[in-house]
């Protein structure tokens, strides 16, 4: 009984979102509580909803949301409260009144609640979640230097670009506490007017997802191949995992730890071939409408050297990165980020890299499917060694659609 009453749960919350044509910020704040409810993560669910119903939304399929939210996260009191609102609505009372925990305990047919769902949905004119999702991003851009050489090289090389990116996921298995995943990522760019820096990149994964106490797990392995001016340029084999949990409403802590074996490809390439160990952090916060976070990484490398190069830098990188949802639709961005390169067993001594890294960015939603994006970045990368030294900056545009 108490099984088919959490899948009822999950399910429902994706058939009542808002059909105005224009997004207020109460429809975009129970639109993001809905895909939180979608994706399990039910604080980060419950801060939306709350604050939909905070900046003004009355409306039966948020009290209905409330309710459920409240029930997995095993908050009966607040859950009965929101279902009691409903009783009597022509659609949602009855899904209500079974939701309520007291009440499924006197129902001795499973058959019974199950019927009741699929009735509803009926009417509703509803739809069932999908296994799978995809997401395509077409960009054009501008590089000022492709080549990452000191500006006063000869080679020094810009120009314009256009990438495409594909990725898609399929869900295996999906329960309450865990679940499988399939998923693939496709990227090519194309440099207009050299062919000498086009690449290519597949990556294949699986990935396992589970729930324990307040944390949420992905254990994922995937295998890369990538290309460089048409040559075969790494095959990779990675193996990560990646944790996060809500503080509370507003704080959300990110780890990932990923190990990665690295293959080269074509004989000039010989030197990337090896292995890399990343550990990653991210501490977000949430004010008002607003967005922070915090982040730290270390990646260590094991690769080839040559007499005169190493090619297996010790990182450390902290990057901050702020949001501010300005409209319902809009969406602005700002990040800073520092990155310290210590490369080291190369004749004559070892290499010393720091490089600054700011970038603005901002999208506009035209609606459920379709988001434009546009971003500027300016680097600047400062070395001991003169001929690694180098600034640039990048400017583009896309086009994304989630499906």
């Amino acid at each position: 009984m108490r099984y088919r009453l959490l899948i009822l749960l999950l399910v429902l919350p994706f058939l009542f979102s808002p059909m105005t044509a224009r997004a207020s910020p109460a429809d975009y704040e129970f639109e993001a509580g809905v895909r939180a409810f979608g994706e399990q993560d039910y604080r980060q669910a419950l801060y939306h909803f709350t604050r939909a119903e905070n900046v003004g939304m009355r409306d039966a399929r948020l009290d209905y949301n409330l309710g459920a939210v409240f029930y997995r996260l095993e908050h009966y009191a607040e859950s009965r409260r929101y279902f009691e609102k409903l009783q009597g609505h022509p659609t949602l009372g009855a899904l209500a009144y079974y939701n309520r925990f007291e009440k499924c305990a006197e129902l001795s047919d499973d058959d019974n609640l199950g019927q009741l769902a699929n009735q509803q949905i009926a009417k509703l004119g509803g739809r069932q979640p999908k296994p799978w999702f995809g997401y395509f991003s077409a960009v054009y851009g501008y590089d000022s230097n492709i080549t990452l050489l000191p500006s006063s090289d000869a080679a020094d090389e810009s120009g314009d670009f256009v990438q495409a990116l594909a990725l898609g996921e399929y869900t295996l298995h999906k329960a309450a506490s865990d679940s499988y995943h399939l998923t693939a990522l496709l990227l090519a760019t194309d440099f207009l007017d050299t062919g000498d820096f086009d690449d290519d990149l597949l990556i294949l994964g699986a990935e396992y997802r589970r729930r324990a106490d307040d944390w949420r797990f992905d254990y994922r392995i995937e295998f890369g191949k990538s290309t460089f001016a048409g040559e075969d340029y790494v095959d990779t084999v990675a193996a990560a995992v990646n944790g996060r949990t809500e503080l509370d409403q507003n704080r959300e802590l990110r780890l990932r730890l990923t190990l990665e074996d690295i293959s080269e490809g074509a004989s000039e390439f010989s030197f990337l071939g090896g292995s890399r160990a990343e550990l990653w952090a991210s501490y977000r916060i949430d004010v008002d409408r607003r967005e922070y976070r915090f982040e730290y990484g270390l990646e260590v490398n094991d690769r080839e050297n040559t007499e005169t190069e190493s090619f297996s830098p010790t990182y450390h990188r902290i990057r901050l990165r702020y949001f501010d949802q300005i409209s319902a639709r809009t969406k602005l961005g700002a990040s800073f980020e520092f990155r310290d390169s210590d490369y080291k067993g190369v004749a004559g001594g070892s290499r010393r890299d720091e490089r600054t890294r700011l970038r603005l960015e901002g999208s506009y939603e035209l609606d459920k499917t379709w988001t434009t994006q546009a971003e500027l970045t300016y680097t600047d990368n400062d070395s001991t060694a003169d001929e690694s030294g180098y600034h640039k900056y990048q400017a583009l545009v896309s086009i994304n659609a989630l499906f």
